[in-house]
């Protein structure tokens, strides 16, 4: 963790760009942005479908939260201050990825991975288990699906 007065700094600077960031997109998408003593909230609804949703919340207590299209992360340690505008930019630009990992036999649901490609050869990786009673016994046949988002500006 960082001593308050630095990571204040450095999220002034942070929310800056993602504030610059929100009125560039308005366009394409109905932005909401919320700020309190502790936290910073934006909401990010585009205007065309197929693209991701997403909601970044961002905590005085150094984590941060991201929803994408409904598929929630929280308490986050923040490490990297400019990840919010790469996540931000990237799903803008229809760089995300929804990967349901199912059973091949039965269809039933394993995981669910949401990937937010930020650079080449680098990727943010959100994941949760849907099943975790006798997942063992689901993993021997295996299969995966990705589901891309498009882009906010068409």
């Amino acid at each position: 963790m960082l001593p308050d007065d630095v990571f204040r700094e450095r999220l002034e600077q942070t929310l800056i760009g993602l504030e610059k960031w929100a009125q560039e997109t308005r366009n394409c998408a109905e932005i909401e942005i919320i700020a309190s003593d502790r936290y910073w909230r934006m909401d990010v609804r585009p205007s065309f479908p197929g693209a991701c949703p997403f909601e970044l919340l961002i905590n005085s207590s150094q984590t941060f939260d991201l929803s994408l299209d409904g598929e929630v992360y929280e308490n986050r340690p923040i490490e990297n201050f400019d990840l919010f505008l790469k996540i931000a930019n990237s799903i803008a630009a229809g760089r995300v990825e929804k990967i349901e990992t199912r059973n091949a036999l039965t269809g039933i649901p394993i995981a669910i991975a949401m990937r937010v490609e930020l650079t080449d050869g680098f990727d943010w990786i959100g994941f949760r288990t849907v099943l975790k009673r006798a997942r063992h016994l689901l993993e021997q046949d295996e299969v995966r699906r990705a589901f891309r988002y498009l882009p906010y500006r068409r």
